[in-house]
């Protein structure tokens, strides 16, 4: 009897290890592969239509946010910038109003002083009051041309200053199809930018794990050549929807490349279900 127990016993205990577990055994991780992507990518174009005065850059070269890569020629904007900023600065004509209402004010208070006298009518204290007032508003006038022109001049440097492409963030020059000299159009397309540190990998998963992912957790990666090796990626995107004709779900995994020494594009599979110590 002791003997049927155990083998009753031994065939439970074979049953239950032969029995999938949760994990990578339950599903085959090779079978769902993805590709690595650029954290980002841009392609800029021109940002004004002339006549490109220099390009300041190289395809491959590594720039800094806010680095100039393009200057288009701006001589006749520089002139009209000048202006603006001489009119901005100008106090002359409220100097002139200011002079202009202190002697009409000045008059007005003779013309005053005489009619208390019956020296002058009550129609040249009316007139005289006019004119101090038209002074008045003369100066008001000013001060506000004065305010416009300064507006207009703060125009005129944003319109300067895009006449200038600058890099939008971290990266490096992938594609360049301009040269010094050429006419271009806003619409034409100057210039790829890329920024692969660090780069992302998206991954579509089977839907039956959809719960085991945690989101900001760290997992391992296995890259093909040129990144024949394993990687570590911290799971930034588990997509809310499933692909109802695959049932899989996107998983977004971010990639640490700081020197920049992977590149993008290489096909990349999770490791394990479960996440990387």
């Amino acid at each position: 009897m002791k003997y049927h127990y155990a083998i009753v016993a031994g065939l439970i205990v074979g049953f239950v290890t032969s029995l999938p577990v949760l994990g990578q055994s339950r599903i085959n991780l090779s079978r769902y592969e993805g590709v690595t992507r650029p954290a980002q990518q841009v392609q800029l174009s021109a940002p004004v239509d002339g006549i490109v005065e220099q390009v300041l850059v190289v395809e491959g070269e590594y720039v800094k946010e806010g680095q100039p890569l393009l200057q288009m020629d701006d001589a006749i904007q520089r002139l009209s910038t000048e202006s603006s900023r001489l009119q901005a600065e100008s106090d002359a004509q409220i100097l002139r109003a200011q002079y202009a209402l202190e002697e009409a004010q000045i008059l007005l208070d003779r013309v005053t002083t005489s009619f208390e006298k019956d020296a002058a009518s009550e129609w040249e204290v009316r007139r005289t009051r006019v004119q101090r007032d038209q002074a008045t508003a003369d100066l008001q006038l000013a001060k506000d041309n004065k305010l416009i022109a300064e507006k207009r001049y703060e125009l005129e440097l944003e319109r300067l200053d895009r006449y200038r492409l600058d890099a939008p963030f971290d990266g490096v020059v992938l594609r360049r199809t301009v040269e010094s000299g050429e006419t271009v159009q806003t619409e034409d397309s100057l210039l790829a930018i890329v920024s692969i540190s660090p780069i992302r990998a998206e991954i579509h998963l089977p839907a039956e794990v959809y719960g085991d992912m945690k989101l900001n957790a760290m997992y391992g990666l296995i890259g093909s050549a040129p990144a024949s090796e394993s990687l570590r990626g911290r799971l930034t995107i588990v997509d809310a929807i499933i692909d109802p004709a695959s049932q899989t779900f996107r998983c977004v995994f971010e990639i640490d490349n700081p020197d920049g020494g992977l590149p993008s594009g290489f096909v990349v599979r999770l490791a394990s279900l479960e996440p990387a110590e």
